[in-house]
């Protein structure tokens, strides 16, 4: 399926008998939602484990992570339990892509495939193209001027390319990447040997997709995908962990379809009247991320069975 079928409940139900939950690719543009008492909180980046107390929390090195709306997460859950998880149980990898404001003004000019706007996209594209920050990058690009400016003109000659007028200064690159390391110093951290020591201590790890399989860069409905390996095959890689440590697997669907975006949806039904709205209106189909109304339609098997197969 395309996502929203309720991944984030089953983990919660799973994460209790976890020690380690660890998100292994995407970043906020994915979205869960969490119920605690009377609040409902909307986390994208935090994995859904974070209700879990005693569970390890782990951006993985997968992931491409955005650091604002990262504290932005937790100042959210840091009002509703006065608890500050970064650096105590909840750790980024050193590996994983930064999101920068770049991203996000390149990913608001292209809106053909329907993409969150979030900026996972061109951050991906960097990581492939070998360009991109990593977070273990930050330390020696600050004090390196040179290449500051380089990746500076870089940036803007990209935005120049998709008609955005707005400039990326050498000295707001910096800016923003001392920030980072302003804000989590205690918790980027070698996460892959993290929880590898975890698992050799025999504690059991919880491993977090995001998106749906039909949303696979290689499986999905390419073009309409999204911009990494949201199947089992990746969960590992994206930890940074063994393939042969994966014990169970867990798949979710729900009794119909449902779609946000733009891209092919055979068995998709009308919003307008009909079962569709009743599938939209009593399951409160709106993208968690996005808030856009969700595309409804029935179950589909054929669909359904190759997202098993991969």
């Amino acid at each position: 399926q395309w996502g929203d079928e309720g991944k984030g409940k089953a983990i919660d139900q799973l994460a209790p008998n976890s020690t380690w939950a660890v998100r292994f690719q995407g970043g906020n543009n994915a979205g869960h939602t969490i119920v605690l008492g009377d609040t409902t909180l909307k986390l994208h980046q935090i994995p859904s484990g974070v209700t879990s107390m005693d569970c390890n929390l782990v951006l993985g090195d997968g992931m491409v992570i955005d650091p604002w709306v990262l504290e932005e997460e937790l100042e959210r859950w840091f009002s509703l339990t006065k608890e500050r998880p970064e650096g105590k149980r909840l750790f980024i990898s050193e590996r994983a892509s930064v999101i920068l404001p770049f991203h996000r003004l390149y990913d608001s000019a292209d809106k053909i495939v329907g993409t969150t706007g979030r900026g996972i996209g061109p951050a991906y594209r960097d990581r492939i193209e070998r360009v991109g920050i990593r977070f273990c990058d930050i330390t020696g690009i600050i004090p390196d001027d040179e290449k500051l400016s380089a990746i500076a003109i870089r940036m803007n000659k990209q935005l120049d390319s998709v008609g955005v007028s707005e400039k990326i200064d050498p000295e707001s690159l910096k800016s923003d990447l001392q920030w980072i390391l302003d804000r989590y110093p205690d918790t980027i951290r070698p996460t892959g040997l993290m929880v590898d020591f975890a698992l050799q201590n025999g504690e059991q790890i919880l491993l977090e997709g995001a998106q749906g399989a039909m949303l696979d860069i290689d499986q999905g409905t390419y073009p309409f995908v999204t911009s990494s390996v949201t199947s089992r095959a990746n969960a590992t890689h994206g930890a940074g962990i063994h393939p042969g440590h994966v014990e169970q697997c867990f798949g979710i669907t729900k009794a119909y379809t449902t779609r946000v975006g733009n891209g092919p949806f055979p068995s998709e039904l009308s919003l307008d009247g009909g079962p569709g709205q009743h599938m939209a209106q009593v399951g409160h189909e709106y993208g968690t991320t996005t808030g856009r109304p969700r595309r409804t339609g029935w179950l589909d098997m054929v669909a359904l069975r190759d997202a098993h197969r991969f």
